[in-house]
This record gives C-alpha cells, structure tokens and sequence, in this order.
C-alpha cells in the first residue's frame, strides 16, 4: 500500500477524504469509485465520474474512519442499488 501511495501522491494522514478520492479516481479511470455512507443505496458520499460500467464499491466507517470494500452491493444493501 506504501508503494501505491507513494506512486500516485495520495497523502493518507486525514483518512481518505473527499481530495483523496478523487486523486484516487484520477489515477484508477478504469473503475468508478462509488462511497457509500451506511447502507443505504442513496447514501453516497462520492461517485467517480467516468464512463466504465466497472465500480469499486466502498462503504465509509464514520466511527474507526475506515473505507470497507462492498463486494457485493446488492446483498450489502438488502435491495437492488445499481
């Protein structure tokens, strides 16, 4: 993880904040990068723009300020949020 955020200049010391995603973004243009804030399918924070059907889901812990990978949203949500 050091190595990749060495390469692209993403600083981690405020926990991933919003410029940090989109520097994320920037540098992952092959993935829409979509962060959702509690399980709710209209409860996104973020949402990358570009054109590729392919997503990174990602669901923000407010209480330890950690991003957790959705790999399945559907499930994760309860209900269809595509």
């Amino acid at each position: 993880m050091a190595r990749l955020l060495e390469a692209t200049g993403i600083d981690m010391t405020n926990v991933g904040e919003i410029p940090e995603l989109v520097k994320f973004q920037e540098n992952f243009g092959d993935y829409k990068i979509v962060v959702y804030d509690g399980l709710h399918c209209d409860n996104i924070i973020f949402q990358g723009q570009t054109g590729t059907s392919k997503r990174i889901n990602l669901l923000f812990d407010d209480v330890t300020r950690h991003y957790h990978v959705i790999t399945n949203l559907t499930g994760a949500m309860a209900k269809e949020c595509l």
